[in-house]
C-alpha cells in the first residue's frame, strides 16, 4: 500500500451550513478551510476515520449522486432518535428506488445529497457513526479491485451485484460498490481524495501506479494543493494528494 483514502469531498453552495448538519449527525470537529470550505475531522475510530470536506461551488445539486454515505445505529432506539434528529436539523426523507420493506431510511441533507440511516445490524457494528461509503457502479468487482489498490483496504466481499472493502483496522466504515443501471451524468459532486503515504513521497510514481491500475489523469496539472485530478475506471473523479498535504 502506498496511497490511502484521506477524505470524502462534497460540493456545497453553503459549506458552513452543510458542515454544521454533518457535525450534528456524525460528531467530530468542524474547521474552516482557507478556500472558504469546511472540513469535518473524523473522530478517532481505530485509525480508519474519514474526514468529510465541503467545497464551495456556485451551482446546486441537480441529479442523483453516484456516491452516498450510510450512517450506523446500534439499537432500535438509536435508529428512532437519529432518524428524528435528521429531520429536526434540516434533512428531508426520500425514496431512491428501494422497496417498501428495507432496513434503512433514505434522506437528503440540506444540499440535497442522498444518505441512509441503517437499522442496527451485525455487519455495521464497530464502524463508528459512519457505516459505509457507497458507490454506484456498472462493475462492482472491477471497481473494488481498483479501489483496493488505491486505498490499501482489502476486499471483504465480491459478488455479481456488490463488492465491499474494509480497512484492515478493527473499525471504521466500509467502502461498498453496488451495481446500478444508471450511467454517470456530469461531474460527481461527491468524490474521494487519496493521499500518498508519508514514507512514499514520490507522487509521480504513485500517479503512474494509479494509471497502470486503470485511472486516467485529467488535464490541468496540480491544483493549488499540489494535488492531481484523475477519474477511476468508471469515470468517477478523485484527487491524488501529495504526502505533504494535511488530510
Amino acid at each position: 500500500m502506498s496511497t490511502r483514502l484521506a477524505s470524502l469531498v462534497i460540493d456545497a453552495t453553503d459549506p458552513a451550513a452543510v458542515a454544521q448538519f454533518w457535525y450534528i449527525m456524525l460528531g467530530g470537529t468542524a474547521t474552516p478551510e482557507r478556500d472558504g470550505g469546511y472540513r469535518l475531522l473524523a473522530p478517532d475510530v481505530g485509525g480508519s476515520g474519514i474526514d468529510l470536506v465541503f467545497r464551495r461551488v456556485p451551482s446546486a445539486k441537480s441529479a442523483k449522486n453516484r456516491i452516498h454515505v450510510d450512517l450506523a445505529t446500534e439499537s432500535p432506539h438509536e435508529y428512532q432518535v437519529l432518524t428524528s434528529l435528521a429531520v429536526d436539523v434540516g434533512a428531508r426523507e426520500g425514496r431512491v428506488g428501494q422497496g417498501p420493506e428495507v432496513p434503512w431510511t433514505v434522506f437528503h441533507d440540506p444540499e440535497g445529497n442522498e444518505f441512509c440511516i441503517l437499522e442496527p445490524g451485525d455487519l455495521y457494528q464497530r464502524t463508528g457513526p459512519l457505516a459505509a461509503l457507497v458507490v454506484d457502479s456498472a462493475d462492482p468487482a472491477a471497481m473494488a479491485g481498483f479501489w483496493a489498490a488505491a486505498t490499501g483496504w482489502p476486499s471483504v466481499h465480491t459478488g455479481a451485484g456488490a463488492a465491499a472493502l474494509r480497512s484492515a483496522g478493527t473499525s471504521g466504515p466500509w467502502l461498498e460498490f453496488l451495481r446500478v443501471p444508471d450511467t454517470k451524468r456530469g461531474p460527481n459532486r461527491i468524490r474521494f481524495d487519496v493521499a500518498v503515504l508519508a514514507d512514499r513521497p514520490d507522487g509521480d510514481a504513485e500517479a503512474a501506479r494509479l494509471i497502470a491500475l486503470g485511472a486516467t489523469e485529467l488535464p490541468g496539472g496540480p491544483d493549488p494543493d499540489g494535488a492531481l485530478a484523475f477519474v477511476d475506471p468508471e469515470g468517477n473523479e478523485f484527487r491524488l494528494l501529495p504526502a505533504r498535504v494535511r488530510t
